[in-house]
């Protein structure tokens, strides 16, 4: 159904959105809310809609219907619990807050009043994720029983704003390694029960670092982020009759591929199986990649197309509260400031 959004923050993911409603097939923006009066009109005039210079004036726009929220992480909660209150739907860009009990607290607001809620993990309603979960779900690589996800850039040391704020959530594991983790638990199918992560928090946050998980079915993840440190950004689902290697996982470029890998099947006791598995000769290629604003549009008509059910089951609320618990165990594992 068509859907009218509003936007909190006229920043480059704000911008980044808007394109992808451009691009929808049921998204229009009508509003959009700023600090600075002037910097929203001028994204107005970009991107359309109306141009407010507070937050509080695009959730009491009776033509709003939903809420985009691409403010800075700890003013998430807040705004979360006040856009539920106005009655709009609301998709929060992730993570959804700086721990579980604050997502806790916002997520009974949202359940209390009755509306729509989805953590903004954009890659989740990709063509190229809903793909991979077609093929694990169809036995394709048999049981899940390892994961590897890594997403991390190489800023300045000097660079400032609040993801290099340790009192503000800063650092790679909250700005990016949210993404692993919660691939992890997508994949799965599963809550961790067990998070170490080692950082290097010379900077006073995680500049980079590296983690496992481990699940109750006995499955491990290996994750790494940082926001000072370049790496190789993709991941690997490694199941017990072949893996699947995703080249891009997080924004699904246009030349993202997605590679399934199968081991062949040998009877116990032959030459396979005392040898160890083999590899079929030909691999399956997926090439489901497109340009950047198609992430958005995708994301912005999930919420429309489930905006009843309340929730996308392709970012399920409670998946959005495992995840938040297990950064929680990340978090202060490693010995981070304001770690619960």
């Amino acid at each position: 159904m068509p859907l009218n959004w509003g936007i909190l923050t006229a920043g480059n993911i704000a911008q980044s959105f808007a394109a992808g409603l451009k691009a929808s097939r049921t998204g229009r923006l009508v509003a959009v809310g700023a600090r600075d009066l002037e910097r929203a009109r001028a994204f107005a005039e970009q991107w359309g809609g109306v141009g407010y210079g507070t937050y509080e004036e695009v959730l009491h726009d009776p033509s709003v219907q939903a809420i985009y929220i691409a403010t800075p992480h700890h003013l998430h909660a807040k705004w979360t619990i006040e856009a539920a209150r106005a009655g709009k739907a609301v998709l929060c860009e992730k993570p959804f807050t700086i721990h579980a009990a604050e997502a806790e607290e916002a997520i009974s607001e949202v359940r209390k009043s009755g509306v729509f809620f989805m953590e903004a993990f954009m890659y989740r309603c990709s063509p190229q994720t809903r793909k991979l979960m077609d093929l694990i779900h169809a036995g394709t690589i048999g049981r899940v029983r390892a994961v590897s996800a890594t997403f991390s850039f190489g800023s300045s040391p000097h660079w400032r704003n609040f993801r290099t704020d340790p009192n503000l959530g800063g650092g790679g594991l909250l700005d990016v390694g949210t993404y692993c983790s919660s691939f992890a638990l997508l994949v799965t199918g599963e809550e961790p029960d067990r998070a170490e992560f080692a950082a290097d928090l010379t900077l006073g946050y995680d500049a980079y670092g590296a983690g496992c998980l481990h699940f109750p079915s006995g499955a491990v993840a290996s994750i790494a982020s940082g926001v000072h440190l370049p790496m190789r950004n993709d991941a690997m689902v490694y199941g017990d009759k072949g893996w699947i290697h995703v080249q891009d996982p997080w924004k699904s470029g246009p030349d993202s591929v997605m590679t399934v890998t199968r081991y062949a099947q040998g009877s116990n006791g032959d030459e396979t199986s005392k040898r160890g598995v083999s590899l079929r000769s030909r691999p399956e290629v997926y090439r489901l990649g497109f340009d950047g604003h198609w992430l958005y549009a995708h994301e912005a008509d999930a919420v429309s197309d489930f905006l009843d059910q309340g929730e996308c089951p392709y970012m399920p609320i409670d998946e959005t509260l495992a995840n938040m618990r297990c950064l929680d165990r990340l978090r202060r594992s490693c010995g981070l400031t304001g770690a619960p």
